[in-house]
């Protein structure tokens, strides 16, 4: 690796021992741009997605779940993975995965082979992520590391910000698939730029020890739990699938607290959580991203089928979302230093509640500025509470627990986002299926819930759903795709009262978890 190093380096002559901590950073953003424009980007093509390959709502769930589940699971994993081999070794290969499943990706046919590809992707970021913060903090001296490190955050934070449109334009102009192609001419890139700029590190004090047992455990339980809860609605909540589902989501997580309490290296060291402002941080990181994962999610599918929004205008509306984000980020020491760092993630917590509020009270006609609005308060909100939860619990740890603390706030807060899309997806379909039962009988039309199922998908331009509709009386078929659009309104503006009650949930957090030290 040294020898290829070395040639990279001579062949790019900007590289030098003077400036190659800032192509260290480069090389390493351009990657961390991929990863969150791969996650946030995604959900302005759904829509299209569904209708490309015949994928229900359920099914778009999981083209975003599966990749925010492979990549929180084995994150902590990684790290000590990256430890133990060397971080640079780690991070490439997890780039090259991420490269080859974006290819993967982009050639699917069906929901199987997409939901694989995401999967593959997820593991292939999980990987990246959790070798590259060492990465950026070995390549500066200590006394720049912080600098180095927020220079890192705000080129990974354009991906935030880009994504939405991103996901637009290329859906719009070229085509969905495009969406993951475009990852693989940029992500060589950054593996040439690691290659010429990245020297290797490793933790020579680590133990070479893995626990494997809890990393099975873990997503194994994971994995059961957001498929009873995504499945709940379809199958019933007595099902024996659903039944079984949480059963052994139940027994795994179970034997994951048993397994941490008996060994020697665990995964994730469960007696971090006895600090409170670390405890505080994972809980208000879980909580923004729930309402960031949710809000992403929905927001898209309403602006499109309710609204008909294209792709790219979809993707332009989301930059009042994501343009304050990115700004409060790089301006968050800024705002704790006047209000305080406790106060500032409260009021941050407390504007991402009032967003939602405006949420409830959407209809299929509003107009654009009630959405605006709410987007710009939830992108200030998360912008001040995400920062901040992560300065709050990397602080509230020693050094040396460092990576283990980065570990454990990266996965608690992709795991909000998956609970985000699972949960309020959940009472979602519950309550757009009562509401669309209700409509229909009251116009004299009471299908049975396989044709209930079915006429949805008129919101998305289904043949099926249009075959279906033809099959009803004249006097019925001219009211029911009024009807289906008010049904999914109306669960839409509940499902927002749920993440409105999960925003409050995290100003109690803020305020009563984390003390007051972390303000001095």
């Amino acid at each position: 690796m040294g020898t290829t190093t070395t040639k990279l380096a001579n062949r790019v002559p900007t590289i030098t021992e003077q400036n190659r901590k800032w192509w260290v950073v480069v090389a390493i953003g351009i990657a961390g741009i991929l990863v969150s424009v791969d996650f946030n980007g995604l959900t302005v093509a759904l829509p299209t997605i569904g209708r490309d390959l015949g994928i229900s709502t359920t099914g778009l769930q999981w083209t975003i779940n599966a990749y925010l589940l492979a990549f929180a699971a084995p994150m902590v994993a990684f790290g000590r993975l990256s430890d133990i081999f060397g971080r640079r070794r780690v991070l490439l290969i997890g780039i090259t995965v991420f490269i080859a499943a974006s290819a993967f990706a982009g050639f699917s046919q069906s929901e199987l082979w997409l939901v694989s590809a995401r999967v593959v992707q997820g593991l292939g970021a999980a990987a990246f992520f959790a070798a590259s913060l060492p990465i950026v903090s070995h390549a500066f001296p200590e006394k720049e590391r912080g600098k180095g490190i927020a220079l890192w955050a705000a080129i990974s934070g354009l991906g935030l910000a880009a994504g939405p449109l991103v996901g637009g334009v290329l859906t719009q102009m070229v085509s969905w698939r495009w969406f993951f192609f475009f990852n693989v001419p940029l992500a060589a890139v950054a593996v040439i730029l690691t290659l010429a700029a990245v020297r290797e590190s490793r933790d020579e004090t680590v133990g070479h020890h893995v626990d494997f047992a809890g990393l099975v455990t873990v997503t194994g339980g994971l994995v059961a739990l957001v498929l009873a809860i995504q499945q709940g609605d379809t199958l019933g909540w007595g099902s024996p699938f659903v039944i079984g589902a949480l059963g052994a989501a139940v027994l795994l997580l179970a034997a994951f607290f048993v397994i941490e309490r008996r060994t020697d290296d665990p995964l994730i060291e469960l007696d971090l959580f006895a600090n409170r402002d670390f405890l505080g941080a994972n809980a208000v990181g879980f909580v923004v991203n729930y309402g960031f994962g949710a809000l992403l999610f929905y927001m898209t599918l309403y602006l499109q089928n309710i609204l008909d929004y294209s792709p790219l205008r979809t993707g332009l509306v989301f930059l009042a979302f994501t343009v304050p984000l990115v700004v409060l980020e790089a301006r968050t020491n800024d705002v704790s230093t006047r209000l305080g760092v406790r106060n500032s993630m409260v009021g941050g917590m407390a504007l991402m509640a009032v967003a939602f509020v405006f949420l409830t009270r959407v209809t299929p006609t509003s107009g654009l500025v009630t959405i605006l609005v709410s987007l710009v308060l939830a992108g200030t909100g998360i912008g001040v509470a995400y920062t901040l939860s992560n300065t709050v619990g990397m602080g509230a740890l020693p050094d040396a627990k460092g990576g283990e603390a980065s570990g454990v706030l990266g996965m608690v807060r992709l795991l909000g986002a998956v609970f985000g899309v699972a949960v309020t997806g959940a009472l979602f379909k519950t309550l757009e299926n009562e509401k669309l039962a209700e409509l229909l009988v009251k116009a004299g039309a009471a299908l049975d819930a396989s044709d209930r199922q079915e006429i949805k998908g008129l919101l998305s331009g289904s043949d099926a759903a249009e075959a279906t509709l033809k099959h009803l009386a004249p006097e019925v078929e001219s009211q029911v795709e009024r009807i289906v659009h008010v049904a999914f309104v109306s669960a839409f503006g509940r499902a927002m009262l749920l993440c409105m009650a999960v925003s409050i949930l995290g100003v109690v957090a803020a305020y009563f978890i984390i003390e007051a030290a972390s303000d001095e």
